[in-house]
């Protein structure tokens, strides 16, 4: 079951969401090493409801599609402990895209930089998991592999 098409069909608000993002892997003098996951401890941080919205630029229209995005600067829903100092500097912006003619399915986004469609959990819980490259332009540790990034999330209300 996708949650996210039940959460934006009832614009349910706010959305609570944990998410785990892992970097690829590293190679060392010793082989692969995994670095340190980046975390949104649950129950994560809340993301406020923005409904569609339609742009007209002329003669051209353009419908903007619904989202839900997080605060900013990011603020831990139950506690700023949540967030340790690297994920504090990692996780800056949070949003969730609904379907729209710009984006064929739901669609997450971390940074406006890292964006992935959530596969949600075949036994029918609120967790999904999803993978992206990095951008072109991030700088990454000359040892860092050409592999996506992992992510892992769970969204309550």
């Amino acid at each position: 079951m996708n949650w996210l098409a039940e959460y934006f069909a009832q614009r349910t608000g706010p959305l609570t969401l944990g998410l785990w993002a892992f970097p690829p892997l590293r190679v060392g003098p010793e082989g692969p090493a995994a670095p340190p996951a980046y975390v949104l401890s649950y129950p994560g941080v809340q993301l406020t409801f923005t409904p569609p919205e339609v742009i007209t630029h002329g003669k051209f229209r353009y419908e903007l599609p619904a989202h839900y995005d997080s605060e900013e600067p990011l603020i831990a829903s139950a506690s700023d402990a949540l967030l340790d100092d690297q994920s504090r500097q990692f996780f800056r912006k949070v949003s969730i895209y609904a379907p729209s003619g710009f984006n064929p399915d739901f669609l997450v986004t971390i940074n406006d930089a890292y964006s992935f469609v959530p596969a949600f959990s075949s036994d029918g819980s609120p967790g999904f998991s999803g993978s992206c490259m990095s951008p072109l332009d991030e700088p990454q540790h000359p040892s860092q592999l050409k592999l996506p990034w992992t992510f892992q999330g769970f969204i309550t209300i």
